[in-house]
């Protein structure tokens, strides 16, 4: 008996986990099938009827293929923000797209080489709360002849995530909830953990500074706060790590040191700003330290030595 089984890669229950760049870019091939754009953000002010954008698919491989169209809400799963698609029914329901969401055709018939158009609408109904709502659109392909040793049938996805803010009510926030930085006593650190929550009701992106200062004051070590531009969705929380770049050469002095985060998201001119305090024993110090007593033993011996000659009789 042969057993078919359908794997949905990034349907119902599956995790991806992305960057969320905001910068549109065309999804991955997959078997020469690409959907793009990979990622598009949409505005709806308050006296707009709806939305209308453009989805473009296209076949590079040698045969026709049949593509599937479906719509998915999705929601932040975790700190590392994975998303889970239709996962949440409570965030769904608060910030989900597809009740207002419509595709021109729900099926994609391409020849080889082949591209075609697919407008996507968003109805902007009087249900359509202001904030942040988030879906998207998933194009599948199942093909007979990309099958394992045990008859497995793949179902073959991409996906165009949308993330829509419809303007006349929606709250931009954001808060650092946690710092924390990989050094220790005998070393500075490199790379801080910063922990942020979005109390908004829309996606916000982190922008800021983390500087790493001397008890002087003076700045040793700066990052910049999210060089990839990556998403933070309402009501939920995000981990970005942040690379230190020393700016202050030479053997850094132990004592009291501060991390200092200024932060803010895109689109606020004036930073936040949270501090926590770490110490510095200084690794190389000791070791340099150490080195010189040990030295200094070893010539104040052989001084010793010199001045008190043992009699071999």
């Amino acid at each position: 008996m042969r057993n078919k089984l359908l794997l949905l890669g990034v349907i119902i229950g599956g995790l991806i986990t992305l960057g969320w760049p905001t910068t549109a870019v065309s999804a991955a091939p997959l078997q020469g099938i690409t959907l793009s754009p990979f990622l598009q953000p949409v505005e709806i002010n308050p006296g707009d009827t709806s939305k209308t954008f453009t989805l473009t698919i296209t076949n590079n491989m040698l045969s026709a293929q049949q593509l599937h169209l479906s719509p998915q809400d999705f929601g932040s799963l975790n700190d590392s923000g994975g998303i889970l698609f239709a996962g949440n029914a409570e965030y769904s329901q608060k910030y989900g797209l597809t009740s207002w969401l419509t595709l021109a055709t729900n099926s994609v018939l391409l020849e080889p080489g082949e591209s075609k158009a697919v407008d996507v609408t968003i109805d902007n109904r009087s249900s359509l709360q202001p904030g942040g709502h988030y879906g998207a659109v998933i194009a599948s392909i199942d093909s007979e002849s990309i099958k394992g040793s045990n008859n497995v049938q793949i179902s073959q996805q991409l996906t165009s995530l949308i993330l829509v803010t419809k303007h006349g009510g929606e709250h931009f926030d954001l808060s650092l909830k946690d710092i924390a930085p990989n050094g220790n006593w005998l070393h500075l650190p490199n790379t801080v953990r910063l922990r942020f929550q979005n109390p908004g009701n829309v996606h916000v992106i982190p922008r800021g500074v983390v500087s790493l200062k001397n008890s002087a004051g003076q700045v040793v070590a700066r990052g910049v706060i999210n060089d990839d531009s990556n998403y933070v969705l309402p009501e939920t929380y995000r981990q970005i790590y942040v690379k230190l770049t020393p700016v202050k050469t030479g053997i850094q002095l132990p004592g009291p040191y501060t991390v200092s985060v200024d932060y803010r998201y895109d689109g606020l001119a004036v930073t936040r700003n949270k501090t926590i305090g770490l110490r510095f024993a200084g690794l190389k110090i000791y070791l340099v330290f150490i080195l010189i007593v040990g030295l200094l033993i070893v010539v104040g011996f052989r001084r010793y030595k010199r001045r008190n000659p043992v009699n071999a009789n």
